[in-house]
C-alpha cells in the first residue's frame, strides 16, 4: 500500500490480510457470499511470501524472463 515511508513485506502482508478479511466479511454479509474470511486472510498473508527472499519486484518483471518466471512458480 502507498505510504510516505518504506514498508517491509511483513507490514504489507498484514495490511493486505486485514483488507482481504474485511472484504470477505462484506461479501458474506451484504452480498450473501459464502467465503471463509479466515482463509481469505491467510491466503492474503502469504501472497508475497517469495518477496521475503527476492525483495519487492513488479509483476511484469517477475514473469518477463522465462527463467525467473519458472523460479517463481516453484
Amino acid at each position: 500500500m502507498r505510504n510516505v515511508r518504506t514498508e517491509n513485506v511483513s507490514e504489507h502482508s498484514l495490511q493486505v490480510a486485514f483488507v482481504a478479511h474485511a472484504l470477505a466479511v462484506i461479501k458474506n454479509r451484504k452480498f450473501n457470499g459464502n467465503l471463509s474470511a479466515d482463509r481469505v486472510a491467510l491466503l492474503a498473508m502469504y501472497h508475497d511470501a517469495s518477496e521475503v527472499i527476492t525483495g519487492d519486484m513488479p509483476t511484469p518483471i517477475k514473469y518477463y524472463n522465462p527463467q525467473i518466471a519458472h523460479e517463481y512458480k516453484k
